[in-house]
This record gives structure tokens, sequence and C-alpha cells, in this order.
């Protein structure tokens, strides 16, 4: 949607949760109100993929041009150890021992503390109303139970587990088949959780009864969380990370956020003088190749607290020096062994050829900016669909199983990621994750753009493309989403295509070495803010392959 604004604007997921945002704007809140607002209502109207039941990042731009980075990743509870997942195939994705301690109601704290300026109880007004009037059932969320939820290699809709689900299938479903799109769909329970923490604050989630409901689902599926590190979980401030690319700066988060694996893909692309059209050959043979590099650091990535001299290394991933060194390797003429592509300690990553990256997608991302110049780019995530399939009887909370981000050894995780010792489940310990929250600013530290996306493993993938089209390409936010993505991690070796991609560029991609699999539909979620300072013009665009998504200029 386009416009002249005179506050701001706001992209996520759902047309509606932009809308509260934009009125939040409206109202004199700041981006920070407004992307609080709409993230509980993305994680109101679509649990499937996001609620205060997970956490995540968000990367901050202050109206002086200053960046800060908030770590709000669901933690690993005290006493888990990596023991408890061997042998026990799909422990660390569904039931108990999958849920992390969730951190993204601490996180809107720290944010609201500092950068708040309506009343944290107004914030969750818009979404205590829709979860307990109701709202429709979508075709995004449709397809998710459907299509994306059902069994691998089935063909039929009904071999999804949420019909199966005790708590699911009696709200989505009736007499065994999914509720028509537009049904009104209520959540009272989660209605009465969101008042509590709307009049007590962030404190009601991590102590007293929400806490004890929270902790005996939990336990009463085999997993160890107590209340002690309910009440014990804090907010992170992490370093932000930037590179020059195409005379503009960007600026991403660190670990244990990927953050890093972007900013080093475009390091090495910036050394590219003759940038050919976004469709050509060489253009999309470099794009995967720096991914490819990129992609070998993520290897060495996992929680800074538990990987001594990460913060050093991380810079060194994404200094020019590394870029231009990475960028020599690069031929035009062919790919390489993947041995080729590898940080320290990549070596000791093997595949087997049997790796698959799937398409699962319980993360959202949102975007939020107003006139002062204060930016919001907030990653959220459960991590699969309705992450742990743990929903509180008691509150309605949909449960993360961020566990499954870490690396179990000699097991490729859901993402299709190897299993690296930097990720190793601890206690206390953070998740790697792929989310990679951004900020572009121009040669004069005007802000420029803003993004991200949810979709596991492509979302530095997208990330990188979507920065591509904006700085190499000139597109606007609708033109930079709506483009057809690739994707290609290495492992498995294999280069995603999204349909949308010219056939006979994908047979010379194929003839220079890269194993071509193509998508329907790419796997991953977007959105963007744009801001052009010389005409003081917002746009702002949410992510076209969902039927449901927009953003909205105020």
């Amino acid at each position: 949607m386009d416009g002249r604004p005179s506050r701001g604007a706001i992209a996520s997921e759902n047309k509606v949760a932009s809308a509260i945002g934009a009125q939040i704007l409206r109202e004199g809140g700041s981006a920070v109100d407004a992307a609080i607002a709409t993230t509980l209502a993305v994680g109101t109207l679509c649990s499937d993929n996001s609620g205060i039941g997970g956490g995540g990042f968000a990367l901050i731009r202050t109206p002086k041009g200053d960046h800060e980075s908030l770590n709000f990743r669901p933690a690993a509870p005290a006493a888990v150890t990596s023991k408890m997942y061997l042998d026990k195939p799909g422990a660390s994705a569904v039931g108990g021992l999958a849920v992390a301690v969730p951190g993204e109601l601490r996180g809107f704290e720290a944010m609201h503390k500092k950068y708040g300026k309506l009343p944290w109880s107004h914030l969750f007004e818009p979404s205590i109303k829709l979860a307990r009037n109701g709202f429709p059932l979508t075709e995004d969320m449709a397809r998710v139970v459907n299509i994306k939820t059902r069994a691998p290699d089935s063909d039929n809709p009904k071999s999804s587990w949420v019909y199966s689900h005790p708590t699911l299938s009696q709200w989505l479903t009736r007499d065994g088949e999914l509720l028509p799109i537009g049904t009104l769909l209520t959540r009272p329970s989660y209605a009465n959780t969101l008042e509590t923490i709307a009049r007590e604050g962030a404190a009601a989630f991590y102590t007293g009864e929400i806490a004890h409901g929270i902790v005996d689902a939990v336990q009463a599926e085999g997993g160890v969380m107590t209340l002690e590190d309910l009440r014990a979980y804090e907010v992170r401030r992490v370093e932000p990370l930037s590179v020059q690319f195409r005379g503009h700066k960007v600026t991403s988060v660190g670990a244990p956020a990927s953050g890093a694996v972007v900013l080093a893909a475009l390091n090495i692309l910036n050394n590219f003088d003759d940038v050919g059209g976004p469709s050509t050959v060489k253009d999309a043979h470099r794009m995967i190749e720096s991914l490819k590099h990129a992609f070998a650091h993520r290897t060495l990535l996992g929680d800074p607290m538990f990987v001594p001299g990460l913060d050093a290394a991380q810079r060194e991933f994404i200094s020019p020096e590394r870029g231009r060194m990475l960028w020599a390797k690069i031929n035009d003429a062919k790919v390489h062994a993947p041995s080729e592509y590898k940080a320290e300690g990549f070596q000791t990553v093997k595949t087997d050829g049997r790796i698959e990256v799937k398409m699962d997608n319980g993360t959202s991302h949102i975007v939020a900016a107003d006139a002062s110049g204060l930016v919001v780019s907030l990653t959220t995530t459960i991590t699969l669909f309705w992450g742990s399939r743990i929903i509180v009887p008691s509150s309605g909370i949909v449960l993360n199983d961020s566990m499954e981000d870490f690396s179990v050894e000699g097991v490729s995780n859901f993402w299709g990621y190897l299993p690296t010792p930097a990720n190793y489940i601890e206690g206390n310990k953070r998740p790697l994750s792929s989310t990679s929250p951004f900020i572009i600013e121009d040669a004069q530290g005007r802000f420029r753009y803003a993004g991200g996306a949810a979709g596991g493993s492509r979302i530095v993938s997208c990330n990188v493309q979507h920065i591509r089209n904006v700085l190499d390409y000139n597109m606007d936010p609708a033109e930079a989403l709506a483009y057809p993505r690739l994707h290609d991690q290495i492992a498995p070796q294999e280069t995603h295509l999204e349909e949308g991609w010219d056939r006979e560029v994908a047979a010379e991609l194929e003839r220079l070495g890269h194993n071509v699999k193509w998508l329907p539909v790419a796997a991953s979620t977007a959105c963007g803010v744009s801001y052009n300072s010389d005409i003081d013009e917002w746009k702002a665009a949410g992510e076209p392959r969902r039927k449901v998504a927009g953003g909205e200029v105020v």
C-alpha cells in the first residue's frame, strides 16, 4: 500500500494485525508500540506460527540513528541435557521436551519500557477483542492444516496431525472436516490470559497462575521446565552487526540469530561490480555461490554465552577482507565441491545424501516505523506449526518447540541443518536461529528500508534476495517481495528455484553444476517498509504469497 504519510508505516503477514498497528501509530504511539500491538494480534490470529509462548529477536533503530538488538529467544530449561534427546526421534519437536522457556513477553516489556509511548494495557486491547469476539478462519490457516501439516508423502489432507489433535481438532474441524473458510473462531481462554497480562504486566506470565499452568502442561507431556526457569528468564541485548553494501549500511542481529550469515553473503556480493539483471544466469549463480559460502559460516554459530570467542569470529566473518577472499573463490563457469565452501570447522560436517529441506513455518516477521525515525524489525517464532503441539488448557497459550533448533549429535534437524557442536543442547542455552531482521540506511545515515522473513533456513536466502532487490535493482517493497526466490544451503546439495524462474536460466544453472529442484511456491514469508526521505514517501508490503498479508502507510 502506497501513500504520503504523517506518522509512519507497518507491515506483517496479516492485514488485520497491520491495521491494528497502523491505528496505534495514528493514536500517537511509537513504532515499538505499533510493533508490539501488531505482533500480539498476529499471535492471536495466526496461532499456527506465532504467540506469547514463543520468542524472537528485535532490531531497533533510534531516531538518532543508533541501533540495538534484543534477544528474547526461548532458552533451554536448566535441567535439560543432550542425552534426553538421543534415540528419541521427534522429542525436540513435539511434546514437553520440545518446549524452551518463552521470551516474547519479556522482550516486549523491555522494548516498551524504553521506547513505548502508549500504556502497556492499551496495546493488548485489540487482541483481547479478537480472541473473545472472534475472527475468521483464513485461507492461509486452512492451507497449513490441509497441506503443510499433512503426513509426509501423502496427498490426503486428512493425514494432517491437526485432525487428531485434542484441542485443534475441536477448534478447527467438525465431523472430521475442516471448518469453512470465514468461520468465526474464538479463543476465550487466551483472551482471559491477555487481559491478565495487560493488567498485571509481563510478570504475570512468568509467575503466578499462568506460569503454573505452563509448567504443569509441559511436565505432563514429559518436559523438565520448572517455575524457576520461567522466573529467571531475562532478555539479552546483543551487539548489532553491519556491513556496507552498494553504498548503504545494512544492519542485522548477531548470534544466536543468523544476521552474520546474511551479511556475509552480501559482503561477498558487494565485490561484484558488473551486476546483471535479477534473473540472469550470472547473477543467480553468483548469489547461490555466495549463499553457500555464507551458510558454511553458520556451522560455527551458537549462543555466544556458551561459545567463547564467537563475537570476534562473527566480526571476522563479515569483514571486507574475508568478503574479498571468498569472492575470489567464486568461478562464473562452475560450482565447487561441497568441501570448498568451508569455514574453519566446516570440514567436520558431512552429508549422507538423505537430508531434506522442509517447508514448515512457525515464524512471523513484523516491521514498524514512525515519523521520528524509530524503526523496529522483529521476528517472532514458536518454531514449527503450533510449536510443540502443547496448548495450555488453563490459558490457551501455544507453547513453542524451539528445542528443535538445537543440534543433536548425528541428526539433522527439521530444517535440514546438519548438527554442529556450537549449537549442541545445554541447560539455559539459547538455540541458533535463522532469523535475521535487517535495517538499511543510505550513505547519509538516513533510514531507507527495513525487512525480514519467516521460513526456517530459507529466511537467510530470502533476506539476501530481498536486500538485493531493493539496493541492486531499485525495487519497492511490493516488487522486491513478489520476485521469484531461490535457496541453497549447501546441505543438501540442491538449489531450489521457485516457479517463475525462467526455464532456460535453470537449465544453464544445471549446466554450471547446480542441482536444481523446483518449488511451486517459496516457503519463506517476508515483509518490508521503505522510506524515501527526498520526497517524504513511505511504502509498505506484506508477503504476496499469503492471502491475508499486508502493509499499511499512516
